[in-house]
């Protein structure tokens, strides 16, 4: 099996680096995460982050801001700065009168926002897509969902991270880079 995961997250990175070498945007996208750097983050996070992932984070830790078709793929500071955000909203108690809120179907727990959550790309308003590690009773660990600032949590939108990455991959033909720019295609 994790022999599989890895060649899939190869097999994703593969495509998207060569889109991104055609688009002439190679410099978007950061080199690799250290080991000490991604122990560090699941510390920090207290959560393990699954197999796909990590091997995603050794590949590249993150892009520039800006460097994603969605905004910001975060780097693992990004990742702790997003969900300390987060985590931070949540535990002073600004989302209490959003506990019950639910997202259609039981993929996922009730509430704005879950300590199980790690965010994985941002747009810089307050959305992004996000790594569910505390799923509700009807979702799957590891699956990815969005986060919307005002709409609330909905999805998920990928199965799991693999689901995601090759989402990304499959939809860059979508767009172009201009001067350092994604711009959707018409």
């Amino acid at each position: 099996m994790a022999n599989k995961i890895a060649a899939a997250v190869v097999g994703a990175w593969d495509e998207i680096e060569r889109w991104y070498e055609a688009q002439g945007a190679a410099h978007l996208i950061l080199p690799p995460a250290s080991g000490e750097q991604i122990a560090a983050l699941e510390a920090t996070l207290g959560v393990e982050l699954p197999e796909a992932v990590t091997a995603s984070l050794q590949r590249h830790n993150g892009s520039t801001d800006g460097g994603w078709p969605t905004g910001t793929l975060l780097s693992c500071d990004g990742i702790l700065q997003e969900v300390s955000v987060w985590r931070d909203l949540l535990t002073s108690g600004d989302f209490d009168d959003l506990k019950d809120f639910v997202a259609d179907g039981e993929a996922l727990k009730a509430g704005w926002w879950q300590i199980g959550w790690v965010s994985l790309d941002a747009d810089g308003g307050g959305n992004g897509a996000v790594l569910d590690l505390s799923p509700g009773p009807g979702g799957r660990i590891g699956q990815v969902i969005d986060m919307d600032h005002e709409a609330g949590p909905s999805g998920p939108i990928a199965s799991d991270f693999v689901g995601y990455l090759t989402g990304v991959a499959a939809r860059l033909d979508d767009f172009s880079v201009i001067d350092g720019q994604y711009v959707e295609e018409q």
